[in-house]
């Protein structure tokens, strides 16, 4: 017994050692740390966290230092998840926008250069799908600033059904349902790009990525935003791309890529390129899009349809890229 509480004493004499030893080397800086801390200290160093199965959060970038309620969850829920894979149809497990939130860069700043571009249709996911503000909502939807948790009326259902579409098309779909915005709106960059980078590591194949939101209205005169194709409604779309990313040249391309290919593929329905200072973590990718299908006052039913158009113009120009 005695010997125990002698090697404890032994123990924590080093740890405290340790600790002086790192003040006395700190360049004359005056460090003050209170008893608690020092314990703290002491007790991290005997028992250092463990980490289970958690994306790289380290240096996440100024989003996650300055929030102290973003409760970030480094595991994405498996329930959130949805795989499809093209033809061969195997599922896996199942508004206004801040200066701070938008001008996130992640703290990574490495742009993820695509692979060898994987050949179409071979079973292997080739689109990824997230939602940075998930809870989004179009009408009837109005209560909550526009925005639900529920799927039914968010950008979520409307990346359900751009997924779904692009299944019929042969092309196998990530598509992820995380609430990235639901506990801290101005995190919600911090915490998609967490799921987008892990995302990119479990399907190196789905090299194009898809950040799906809706625009406000407010921005874009108040109403709601249609073109007609076929003789129906459907809400008119925006690609958004971040001039501050490394790859903005590429990002830039890819996104003229898509416009030409919709007005080829439908007169009308390419939609405005809008250039930002911003990066909104499109670096992840040298073909990531910030899609933005409609906006809050255009209803589900006209965002469903233009995910449906949207898919067999995207479907085209992977055809055409592959």
């Amino acid at each position: 017994m005695r010997n125990k509480r002698v090697a404890k004493i032994a123990a924590f004499a080093y740890l405290l050692a340790v600790f002086f030893s790192t003040v006395a080397m700190a360049d004359g800086e005056n460090l003050q740390i209170s008893e608690g801390e020092l314990g703290m200290m002491c007790v991290a160093t005997a028992y250092p966290a463990v980490s289970r199965g958690n994306r790289d959060m380290t240096n996440a970038g100024d989003e996650a230092q300055n929030d102290e309620n973003a409760g970030i969850n480094g595991i994405t829920d498996p329930n959130a998840v949805n795989i499809v894979l093209g033809q061969a149809g195997a599922k896996g497990d199942d508004a206004a926008q801040t200066e701070s939130d938008t001008n996130d860069d992640g703290g990574m700043g490495t742009v993820v250069s695509p692979p060898a571009l994987p050949a179409a249709g071979n079973g292997q996911p080739l689109v990824i799908i997230y939602h940075t503000h998930a809870t989004e909502a179009y009408q009837p939807i109005s209560t909550g600033n526009f925005r639900t948790t529920e799927v039914e009326g968010s950008v979520r259902d409307v990346g359900n059904v751009l997924a779904e579409e692009l299944e019929k098309l042969g092309i196998g779909v990530v598509h992820d349902t995380t609430l990235h915005d639901a506990e801290s709106y101005n995190k919600s960059y911090s915490r998609s790009l967490e799921t987008a980078n892990y995302l990119i590591s479990q399907y190196p194949s789905a090299i194009f990525v898809i950040d799906l939101h809706r625009d406000a209205a407010a921005y874009t005169g108040g109403a709601a935003k249609t073109v007609t194709i076929d003789g129906k409604t459907v809400a008119s779309y925006a690609l958004v791309v971040g001039e501050g990313n490394p790859n903005a040249s590429a990002l830039k391309a890819f996104a003229n890529a898509v416009n030409d290919k919709a007005e080829e593929m439908y007169p009308g329905f390419g939609g405005r390129i809008i250039s930002k200072s911003y990066k909104y973590n499109q670096y992840v990718s040298d073909y990531h899009l910030l899609l933005e299908i409609g906006n809050n006052e255009n209803n589900i039913k006209e965002a469903r349809l233009t995910a449906k158009y949207f898919a067999h113009v995207l479907a085209s120009v992977i055809e055409d890229t592959l």
